[in-house]
């Protein structure tokens, strides 16, 4: 009885089956479409992004700030925090125990702080827009230390840096700016004036980006907004005096071009002093 597998063999003397004379021939690889060229895009709101390669050089300081500037203002800020350690919330006062999602008033504004990274914060910003979280006037972007902050198109970039190693990454991430973002370089670290102008003429003259400004004070690293920060309060709270006082005198400064691309037919509002810091004594007070 023949072996029902029989037909499925190659029988003796058999030859097996050639394979096609001709060879097959291999799909061509094609691109995919290119999206719009980035360079070119626009937030859907006003943004300030704060950012620089270089750790330590107070981004979240000067972002958490300005954020609280704008608010004591009247704006309402949606604040995203793109890095992982999620510093501003402990910053702006807000607990591990409040919600993911956590608003905190600021005069007549507000600051919504949400922590948000890669295509996640990029769809807030460029794409379906913040609605889900409220509705704000202007946004502000917390980066980590890398390239890719820098690397949003259609936003005011302030660009900290602390010295040699710090401009020369800066350096790096400013060639890869879009043309269309307007760059703020701000040293931190005091240092002369005169010496932060060529420092900063250096930077700008070096990444090859058209236009661009600068913050002319440095901003001193003081141990009262250190302390102030460490423990959840705001910094424009702080007595206005000494180096706090030229520390704040530059936030002041930033705010006012964040307020302009979002009120650019007024000036930022006068802030109210602080009843401990109303009188400034020259000589005695600037080394408080």
């Amino acid at each position: 009885m023949s072996n029902t597998h029989d037909r499925h063999m190659t029988r003796p003397g058999t030859s097996p089956a050639r394979p096609s004379a001709t060879a097959p021939r291999a799909v061509e690889t094609l691109p995919i479409p290119a999206e719009a060229a980035s360079d070119t895009a626009a937030p859907r709101l006003p943004t300030v992004v704060v950012s620089s390669w270089k750790g330590g050089v107070w981004k979240t300081c000067i972002s958490a700030s300005v954020a609280e500037r704008l608010a004591f203002a009247g704006l309402d800020i949606l604040y995203l925090v793109t890095d992982d350690q999620l510093d501003a919330r402990r910053r702006l006062g807000i607990s591990e125990s409040d919600p993911d999602v956590a608003r905190v008033q600021r005069g007549a504004g507000s600051i919504t702080v949400v922590g948000l990274a890669g295509a996640h914060a990029v769809d807030v910003l460029y794409r379906s827009g913040p609605g889900r979280f409220g509705k704000f006037d202007a946004i502000i972007v917390d980066t980590p230390p890398v390239k890719k902050g820098g690397c949003l198109p259609g936003v005011l970039l302030i660009a900290p840096t602390d010295g040699d190693d710090a401009s020369a990454n800066l350096i790096r991430m400013l060639r890869a700016t879009p043309s269309n973002t307007d760059v703020v370089l701000v040293r931190i670290d005091a240092v002369p004036r005169k010496e932060w102008e060529r420092d900063a003429t250096t930077i700008h003259d070096a990444s090859n980006h058209a236009g661009g400004s600068y913050l002319p004070g440095p901003l001193p690293r003081t141990a009262e907004v250190r302390e102030a920060l460490n423990r959840g309060q705001s910094v424009w709270t702080l007595p206005r005096r000494g180096p706090t006082r030229e520390f704040l005198q530059g936030l002041e400064s930033l705010a006012g071009v964040a307020w302009a691309r979002t009120r650019g037919d007024s000036t930022l509002p006068p802030l109210v002093a602080n009843a401990a810091s109303a009188v400034h004594i020259r000589g005695w007070d600037d080394d408080a």
